[in-house]
């Protein structure tokens, strides 16, 4: 990559050259995911990650900036020592083919890397930058590779289903891991037609989990936000009931060393 120190063989100090390219790599790379694909959409001219995630959606109500109902796509966000315009026209000069939208986004690029779909921003407003990768839709799948690490501190319900989640590595409070999952609430309408639903669905489950976490460390709930969230294993677990979105957001974080 274009921001690592080159070995120089002929260098009396060629040793004390790679042990320092290898020191910078560490550092520079410290909250990249293993499985992020490097080789082929490089972070250009990264000084650190800030955080690395691999996400899953199924969701049919939602739609990938590629036009996908299925997506799995890693997202990464930087810092980097380029500028806003000597950043995007890197991206650009290495994708096979750029995707030129018919109203484009100034501060975003987008095009095809190999097997790969690719979206590259850099808002201008700092050093930092973003880059997406999208897997090919035959390589789309709802298992998480990371989740056999799961931590099962949160009880899933008949009442909602999974339609997206995520796992990422987080580059503060001394580096974090990060469990996600959104359910939808099964909403089981308004049979008598009385306007009025039939059963308040999130009224029974925010019931049910103050019943089972009320009783955690540093539990908390807020009504108004429906932010329900707890520490348990040395993680900070966060439920979120949202009525308005019709769905349970779930985060749970703990340190790296967990």
């Amino acid at each position: 990559m274009t921001n690592l120190p080159k070995e120089d063989s002929t260098d009396e100090n060629s040793e004390s050259s790679s042990s320092s390219a290898t020191s910078a790599e560490v550092s520079e790379f410290e909250y990249l995911l293993d499985d992020y694909p490097v080789n082929d959409v490089p972070l250009y001219k990264v000084t650190e990650v800030s955080s690395s995630k691999l996400y899953n959606n199924w969701d049919s109500r939602n739609i990938s900036t590629f036009d996908d109902k299925d997506f799995s796509y890693h997202n990464v966000v930087f810092y980097t020592e380029a500028s806003q315009s000597e950043f995007l026209d890197y991206y650009k000069s290495i994708f096979d083919q750029e995707i030129v939208e018919e109203f484009p986004i100034p501060d975003m690029v987008k095009g095809l890397i190999g097997k790969y779909r690719v979206t590259a921003a850099h808002y201008d407003s700092d050093e930092t930058a973003y880059v997406q990768v999208y897997f090919p839709n035959d390589e789309f799948t709802k298992e998480n590779k990371y989740f056999d690490t799961f931590p099962s501190l949160f009880i899933e319900d008949t009442m909602f289903v999974e339609e997206e989640n995520s796992y990422g590595l987080l580059n503060q409070v001394g580096g974090q891991t990060e469990y996600t999952k959104y359910f939808t609430v099964l909403d089981s309408g308004d049979e008598n037609k009385d306007g009025i639903d039939d059963i308040d669905e999130f009224g029974i489950l925010i019931e049910k989990y103050k019943g089972v976490y009320e009783n955690k460390e540093d539990y908390q709930y807020n009504s108004e936000s429906g932010l329900m969230s707890w520490i348990e294993d040395g993680y900070q677990v966060k439920a979120s009931f949202s009525r308005d979105h019709g769905r349970i957001y779930l985060n749970i974080r703990g340190s790296i060393s967990n």
